[in-house]
């Protein structure tokens, strides 16, 4: 997004950025062991892996939340809030696609998510670098920066085993541009929060479950 490369990027938005990245990363694993869930035939053969890498990705919104921490801001809300409506499809369009269409293209969700920041990562970085933000504020982008190049190895396994036919590798190659394009729009969106503030409310999901109900 050209934004984020301009000089109009501030910290304002990098700290919108991460609240959102908290948001959709936190559904991550669930998502992995859900499309799991719909493997058939031959496709159980990389189950064992799957669901292994989404147990390494457990967790990994918490650098998110240091992050933020680390930036001076006020975390204890932000697991109880809403997503932003633009963030939402990151998590919705793989639910979609797992259920109700070919469950091996959320391949393409994953690899997407996961080549992108080891392709970027660095130039993110020193974007940030640029506005004064602190390296200790960069942990989410640096882990995912050389982590993931370990779990593009496991994409490549993935795929190996699950695309079968040109429908598969269709199904795939959409949902990489599908999920490209609301990644971009989660960013634009809370790049649009950080100019101009809206209450978006909090889950009564997340809240009830921890003890806090919402009240009447």
């Amino acid at each position: 997004m050209d934004f984020v490369i301009s000089d109009k990027f501030q910290k304002k938005h990098y700290i919108e950025i991460l609240k959102q990245i908290f948001h959709y990363t936190r559904e991550n694993p669930q998502l992995q062991t859900l499309a799991g869930s719909r493997f058939r035939g031959h496709q159980r053969n990389i189950i064992k892996r799957f669901y292994q890498h989404a147990v390494s990705e457990i967790g990994h919104e918490q650098l998110a939340i240091n992050d933020l921490n680390i930036l001076g801001v006020d975390t204890s809300s932000i697991p109880y809030e809403n997503p932003l409506p633009t963030t939402l499809p990151l998590t919705t369009f793989p639910i979609y696609q797992i259920m109700y269409r070919n469950p091996a293209g959320y391949l393409g969700s994953i690899l997407f998510l996961e080549w992108m920041p080891t392709q970027s990562g660095a130039g993110y970085m020193q974007i940030l670098s640029k506005i004064g933000t602190p390296k200790e504020a960069m942990t989410f982008l640096q882990d995912h920066a050389t982590v993931d190049v370990l779990h593009n190895k496991l994409m490549e396994g993935y795929l190996h085993e699950m695309v079968c036919s040109e429908a598969d590798y269709e199904s795939v190659r959409y949902c990489v541009y599908a999920t490209a394009h609301y990644y971009s729009e989660m960013l634009w969106g809370a790049i649009q929060q950080a100019e101009n503030p809206f209450p978006w409310g909090s889950s009564h999901e997340e809240l009830s479950v921890d003890g806090y109900p919402m009240q009447a």
